[in-house]
């Protein structure tokens, strides 16, 4: 059987490439299968064919195609219009900025769905989807498929929800280590391993070659001297790390960034069991992240450049003035980082600039003079520098002929604003319509962007990862050959970077080849099971514990967590107070330990904390994280911290807990939730405002003020009597048919309805006058309601 002739597949849209048909072969034969390809092999096209062979053999169901940015996303849905033989109406490709109702039309009636993860991931949460229906679910750029990334939560409930979907997981390089690797196949559930590369015998036909040079600079003297004075501040603050026994050695070539980090880590586990008692961790952690700061100036210095390496200085000089971190004035302070800055100061009045950026223009104008269409990348990793190489290229010699442009991410990093979707695809068509011939572009054109091919990718420093190193060169040599040139300091951390990344992409090829042939990944997956408080379980399985969430929270990895719980249905919604509201009782305010220190310093924390008491019987304060983080992160006065706490406790009398992280924090909200709902057979009522409520639920907030009427009460009323109006105009008797509303609780809402506003007559008991109801019969009368909670899902658009 030929995929390429497929009945589904357009004629003549495909080219007939032996290796890529094997490969569905395989997937069909074996399973959820892992595609490791270069860019440029076709693993699209491989998704196409597969989705066509699901599509023929099981026609009720349907394809979903998960890309981790909309751009890349839109862009796969182009190509299955393009070469899949249906109606393009079924082809749709939805993310965060479709609108909720939009989105679930999208789900019931579409066949081919392209989306961001982090809307699937948003709409499994609030029940929105349900992927029962789908027969094949895509992961592009597979090896994000680790962590907390929404590729993990997604697949757990395709697992549970629909465990014979088959998964193709598509990505150019998974990572060098095989734990990572593992960590790839575990998350996506894969059974088997396909490996392709430019060398492969069925491949080499198909492949543009892809020249690979690079080109080494010397450091001039004053870099020299400015990197020396640099490593003496090093060298002292190790010299003192060592005193303390947290450095094992004084030779600063031992200590990278990456063991300093690993240093600062253990120094801050031994705070959170010994910093009240040795005060020396403290003057220990400071001067390891001195040394970290440091370290980036020497990578700057070395790699970047002057430019660069000025602004930085400049903001390591406001933090120290504006007393924000302690290691920031401890470095300002050091008469080398002084020496340092000074020099730094100078070259850059003199437009002194590293040697990088003179080879740079040379490579330049040498591709276009040989070929005046070409079209260049520039990957640089800091937007400083990017700035500083687009100046440089569009003055002096030759600019008349280079036309570059930056090309940074969204977020907004100190001063300068970040590029917006829409701006960064204008500039990516005015790069196709040769309007720029240069794009200098930051990490965020090395995936998840559908950028022209270029003829030259030119790395303004190496990276030390084989994954964004392969992404990189996969921009050049899809259409024609290609060419990519990288740029190296002589003697500095460039020269490693560019080693280490060719190693690691050794190590990978290795790793995978041995995977494959033992078969050594994880073959199946058993979805979580949920352990916890099984001696609470004192009603049928079928009852749902029902958690209201902040739809601020949405995202949080709290709400993935409770989400996993066969038993809790998670509603997502605004909250006029707190973050969750686990009974009529109980609500939460959860607060990570900065969110704590911000909300101290702006205010927030006792405005939040007295609407919690007011509202609710027993409201809650989950602080999360490592409590030591309160006395270290932010500069406020231990004792202010401490009477914040004390005030907590004893003026507002609110509890507080604390939990290491956030899925701490979710089993807490659950033990909380089941002990309530299931034990004391609280319902969950919410307290809010107007802000966030449909119509019907801002009927029911309304009758729920009626006394000794809560949801379930006030829900019945609605649904007989049919309006607010009604309910008011009905009598005494009329009220009585209504199942548990007996004789008393219809008086009192009369009575309500019925009375002249008295401001001293106003508790039930006046209200009953003669037939005086006791406390203990106002309780009973509430409890009688609630007994039989079978609360309605209510859910409001996130958008």
């Amino acid at each position: 059987m030929s995929f390429v002739t497929h009945k589904l597949i357009k004629p003549d849209t495909v080219e007939a490439r032996l290796y890529q048909e094997v490969l569905v072969s395989r997937i069909i034969e074996k399973g959820n299968t892992l595609v490791v390809a270069p860019t440029a092999l076709g693993k699209t096209l491989v998704a196409v064919m597969l989705a066509a062979y699901v599509l023929e053999k099981h026609p009720e169901k349907k394809i979903l195609f998960l890309a981790p940015t909309k751009p890349l996303v839109t862009q796969h849905e182009t190509s299955f219009k393009k070469f899949f033989n249906i109606h393009e109406e079924e082809i749709v490709s939805i993310t965060g900025s479709n609108p909720i109702n939009q989105r679930t039309e999208i789900y019931k009636n579409k066949k081919i769905i392209q989306a961001t993860p982090q809307t699937i991931e948003n709409d499994l949460i609030s029940g929105k989807l349900n992927l029962k229906e789908f027969g094949l679910v895509i992961f592009d750029e597979a090896h994000r498929a680790v962590g907390d990334y929404a590729y993990v939560f997604v697949n757990l409930q395709l697992q549970k929800q629909n465990s014979n979907c088959l998964v193709l997981a598509l990505t150019a390089s998974p990572g060098s280590e095989e734990e990572h690797i593992q960590d790839v196949c575990k998350n996506l559930s894969i059974k088997n391993i396909e490996i392709k590369d430019q060398t492969d015998l069925d491949v080499k036909p198909y492949v543009n070659e892809i020249e690979i040079d690079w080109v080494k600079v010397d450091l001039p003297k004053d870099f020299i001297t400015i990197k020396s004075h640099l490593e003496e501040f090093q060298k002292k603050q190790l010299i003192a790390l060592k005193s303390l026994g947290f450095a094992q050695t004084e030779n600063k070539k031992y200590y990278n960034k990456f063991r300093l980090l690993e240093m600062q880590a253990n120094i801050r586990k031994r705070l959170i069991t010994h910093g009240s008692t040795q005060p020396s961790l403290f003057y220990g952690a400071s001067k390891c992240a001195s040394m970290i700061k440091i370290s980036h100036a020497e990578e700057l210095i070395e790699t970047q450049g002057i430019g660069a390496l000025n602004n930085y200085f400049n903001k390591l000089t406001e933090e120290a003035n504006h007393g924000k971190s302690k290691a920031a004035r401890q470095i300002i302070a050091d008469e080398d980082i002084k020496i340092a800055i000074l020099l730094t100061k100078k070259l850059f009045e003199e437009k002194v600039q590293h040697p990088k950026y003179a080879e740079l223009k040379k490579i330049i104008l040498n591709q276009i003079n040989n070929d005046p269409k070409s079209k260049v990348i520039v990957f640089n990793h800091y937007r400083d520098s990017i700035t500083e190489v687009v100046e440089f290229l569009t003055t002096g010699e030759g600019a008349e002929l280079i036309k570059p442009r930056k090309f940074i991410g969204q977020a907004t990093k100190g001063k300068e604003k970040g590029m917006s979707q829409k701006i960064q695809q204008e500039v990516l068509e005015e790069l196709r319509n040769d309007v720029h011939n240069v794009l200098v572009a930051s990490s965020v054109a090395e995936e998840g962007l559908d950028i022209p091919t270029v003829d030259l990718v030119i790395f303004f420093e190496p990276v030390p990862s084989e994954i964004r190193t392969i992404q990189r060169r996969g921009r050049t040599g899809r259409h024609h050959k290609g060419k990519m040139i990288v740029l190296m300091a002589k003697n500095t951390r460039d020269e490693a970077f560019f080693w280490t990344a060719k190693s690691k992409e050794r190590k990978m090829k290795e790793t995978l080849h041995s995977m494959k042939k033992n078969n050594s990944f994880i073959l199946e997956q058993k979805p979580k099971e949920q352990t916890i408080l099984n001696e609470f379980d004192t009603k049928e399985q079928n009852e749902k514990i029902i958690i209201f969430s902040d739809s601020r929270e949405q995202a949080s990895n709290i709400n993935k967590e409770l989400f996993s719980h066969e038993d809790v249905k998670l509603i997502t919604k605004p909250l006029d107070i707190g973050d969750y509201v686990l009974s009529k009782d109980v609500c939460v305010e959860r607060k990570t330990i900065e969110d704590f220190l911000n909300s101290m310093i702006d205010g927030r924390l006792f405005t939040q904390i007295n609407n919690l008491r007011q509202n609710y019987a027993k409201p809650l304060i989950i602080l999360e994280g490592n409590t030591t983080e309160l006395f270290t992160l932010r500069n406020i006065h231990k004792n202010s911290i401490f009477g914040a706490l004390t005030s907590i406790a004893l003026d507002y009398q609110v509890p507080l807990l604390n939990s290491k992280d956030s899925n701490e924090t979710a089993q807490i909200l659950y033990v909380i939730a089941k002990r309530e709902q299931k034990t004391n057979n609280k319902e969950v009522r919410i307290r809010v405002g107007r802000k966030g409520l449909t119509l019907s639920e801002q009927q029911r907030f309304i009758i729920e003020g009626f006394p000794l009427v809560g949801p379930n009460l006030a829900k019945a009323l609605l649904e007989k009597f049919g309006s607010i109006k009604n309910i008011v105009n009905a009598s005494e008797k009329e009220l009585q048919e209504l199942e548990n509303l007996g004789k008393k609780k219809a008086n009192l809402i009369q009575k309500v309805l019925r009375e002249k506003y008295d401001e001293n007559k106003s508790t039930l008991k006046e209200l009953e006058g003669d037939k005086e109801l006791d406390d203990e019969e106002i309780q009973k009368a509430f409890d009688e309601n609630n007994s039989n909670s079978n609360e309605e899902e209510v859910i409001i658009d996130e958008e």
